[in-house]
């Protein structure tokens, strides 16, 4: 059967390292002959970390309007912290809105290793408490990595799992990936912000079941309430233009993608000069196209 997505992947000029569909009919994939085994999600990381969060939230662990420090012993908060970090909750933070305007750090960055090492010992923790916010929490739209590596502390201590084990017991061996792994920062976190690695294929799949509403084979990974809330509150989910396909991307050019209405996930990887934003809108624009030729134009 033609695959009108892959079609316009192998049409692409700039790398193309992997891309796969779900369907009902099952996973269809290509590896192109640049491409690793597994490779580097980027920023489309966030959406796993963000679905982890839906998922503790619907086990009851959490709150989405718990405060982000309520998780962590006073001595291991900055003795300086600003006070306003007490108000930042764990939907503001998945929103991208804790406050702060600059991120002087990445934590998928090995120079801010070295300088978080000599500043506070390698404490990730303490050295993002120990930044001043210059926004009251919740009011300004600042994009950093730093937040969801906050969200991957969240969710050991509110799910008792290190992030990455988390995720291999509620997504990657429920629904059967294959090898894969995250970064992570020297105090053994994932970085949340970036780092997983995987096949696009193994990002598809769980993209099909957001696509069913968060159940797949008598499991619920997610309920259909909170997709609904990656939906409506730009939980690591942001809507392509006007079409029934809501989307992660990840830098130079990664993408997740599933539709709410016709029961479909795509994911894909590569690298782009440019960052990959007009690649990845040729892939989003590839995969409506898909959906039409699969299941009818809405």
């Amino acid at each position: 059967m033609r695959n009108v997505f892959f079609d316009a992947v192998r049409a692409e000029t700039d790398p193309m390292f992997d891309a796969a569909v779900v369907t009902a009919s099952g996973v269809e994939a290509i590896k192109l002959p640049n491409g690793n085994d597994h490779n580097n999600c980027h920023s489309a990381t966030k959406f796993f970390v963000a679905a982890m969060i839906g998922m503790l939230a619907d086990e009851g662990k959490l709150s989405l309007g718990d405060k982000v420090t309520s998780f962590f012993a006073k001595d291991e908060l900055p003795g300086n912290m600003d006070a306003r970090w007490d108000y930042v909750t764990v939907a503001q933070t998945m929103q991208h809105k804790t406050g702060l305007e600059i991120i002087p750090f990445s934590v998928d960055d090995d120079n801010s290793y070295g300088m978080i090492r000599a500043a506070y010992g390698g404490d990730f923790l303490r050295a993002l408490f120990s930044l001043p916010l210059q926004h009251e929490p919740g009011s300004t739209y600042r994009y950093s990595d730093m937040a969801y590596y906050l969200l991957c502390r969240v969710i050991e201590r509110a799910g008792g799992l290190n992030a990455e084990t988390y995720l291999r017991r509620k997504i990657a061996n429920p629904i059967g990936w294959g090898q894969w792994g995250m970064s992570k920062t020297p105090d053994g976190t994932p970085v949340g912000g970036d780092g997983l690695y995987a096949t696009a294929a193994d990002m598809a799949k769980f993209a099909y079941v957001c696509a069913l509403g968060g159940t797949y084979e008598g499991r619920t990974y997610l309920s259909a309430q909170y997709l609904a809330a990656m939906r409506e509150n730009d939980f690591a989910t942001t809507r392509f233009r006007d079409t029934d396909v809501w989307l992660k991307t990840g830098a130079n050019g990664q993408g997740i993608a599933y539709s709410v209405l016709r029961p479909a996930g795509v994911a894909w990887h590569g690298y782009s000069e440019n960052g990959g934003c007009k690649r990845n809108d040729r892939m989003f624009e590839a995969f409506v196209r898909f959906l039409d030729d699969r299941f009818g134009k809405l």
